[in-house]
């Protein structure tokens, strides 16, 4: 008989774990609530194997595929459809083989007596914690084809912006690498043909000309250590990048480069009013709010602003004073918080603000890629008419070099 592995409260309040034995999902809930507990997860015990399988199909899903499944999922509850049946439904329906293996274990879970917030905080790969709050906020209010349309809007205002955020930055990184390739083709096809017509002459060429000629001599003969320290450096730039000091360090970079550090700041700043402004709209509490908020803020910087906020309010402060202090927060968005507050109004004041600040965002990133097309073009121009005129000074001086 399959194996089943559960972690479930007692009657005292005390959680406990373990291995049971049942026929499937349904009978092994069954005989845990026949002795008085409270499933909070339950699932077939499975192999390492199994296990890995299943986060690799879990890692394939996109932003996009639990996006349509919210909004489906919403119409359905909405209509009265109940939850699993409605689960049942979505995963036939869907052509994504991840997606239909979650959704199953999702629905098996509900069936088998669990919470539908606890099912989803089996997948925190698909379901972001806000997604689980949101969930848990519908499950103790009664509304939770609302709060899914909540959760679907948010997901979306958040896909566009990071899609916007990426579209201005796409433009300079494929003329940045365009422009690398041209330079590199100069260096090893151009600038040796140049040498050997030079090579003979015997008078003095100018700096530029040696200096070009020198760097195209190292990278002809000397690639192969070229090639294995870039991927040295590249490897350990990565690792460091992925090490808690690397991230806290690139969260500093790139909200204070110049050009792309304003659109940074805003794209950051954006993502966590709107996701504070949905957490307390949704009856979240406000400290759960806040530490979900540092959490998808996007930006070490600005995930201690909201670790500090929560800290300030367990000592009775309000939300808007520990933002008068910091300079990642405008003093206007300070204020506008600081007016819902006292209004009563805070989850509309924010949504407002998120708004603005996405608008604003828009409006930056219009004006980055417009700062950044000219730039990249002088950039290139600057880079491959030096070399260009490097090559072409000694025949300025044709009558003391080749004449001779």
């Amino acid at each position: 008989m399959p194996r089943f592995a559960y972690e479930a409260r007692d009657s005292t309040g005390a959680t406990d774990s373990g291995v049971l034995t049942a026929a499937n999902l349904m009978e092994a809930s069954r005989a845990l609530r026949k002795d008085g507990k409270v499933v909070l997860n339950l699932a077939e015990a499975t192999g390492a194997g199994g296990l890995q399988r299943f986060q690799a199909a879990n890692k394939r899903i996109k932003r996009d595929d639990v996006i349509y499944f919210t909004v489906q999922l919403a119409v359905m509850v909405d209509t009265g459809v109940p939850l699993a049946e409605a689960l049942d439904v979505i995963g036939e329906q869907t052509d994504h083989p991840g997606m239909q293996r979650v959704l199953r274990d999702i629905s098996e879970r509900v069936q088998g007596g669990v919470e539908f917030s606890t099912a989803l905080e089996q997948h925190p790969k698909i379901f972001p914690k806000l997604f689980v709050a949101m969930m848990q906020a519908s499950e103790i209010s009664g509304t939770m084809g609302e709060m899914l349309q909540r959760v679907s809007e948010y997901m979306e205002r958040e896909r566009e912006t990071r899609k916007r955020v990426k579209g201005a930055l796409t433009y300079p990184v494929c003329m940045l690498s365009f422009c690398t390739l041209v330079v590199i083709a100069l260096l090893v096809f151009v600038l040796p043909r140049f040498a050997k017509i030079y090579a003979g002459k015997g008078a003095a060429l100018p700096m530029p000309t040696r200096a070009l000629m020198g760097l195209s001599d190292a990278i002809v003969n000397y690639w192969p250590f070229i090639i294995g320290g870039a991927v040295a450096l590249a490897v350990g730039i990565y690792l460091y990048v992925r090490s808690p000091a690397g991230k806290i360090f690139m969260d500093a970079v790139r909200i204070r480069v110049p050009i792309l550090g304003p659109m940074y700041r805003k794209a950051c700043l954006a993502r966590s009013l709107r996701t504070m402004a949905t957490m307390v709209s949704s009856g979240v509490s406000m400290l759960d709010g806040l530490l979900i908020t540092a959490q998808v803020a996007g930006n070490h910087s600005y995930a201690r602003i909201w670790h500090d906020v929560a800290e300030r309010i367990k000592e009775g402060s309000t939300v808007a004073d520990p933002l008068y202090g910091t300079k990642l927060v405008p003093t206007t968005i300070a204020q506008m918080v600081s007016a819902g507050e006292r209004t009563g109004k805070l989850g509309m004041v924010l949504n407002r603000v998120a708004g603005f600040c996405e608008d604003e965002l828009s409006v930056s990133i219009k004006t980055v890629t417009s700062m950044i097309e000219p730039a990249m073009i002088i950039i290139m121009g600057l880079i491959v008419g030096g070399i260009a005129m490097a090559l072409l000074l000694p025949v300025f001086s044709i009558s003391k070099v080749v004449a001779r």
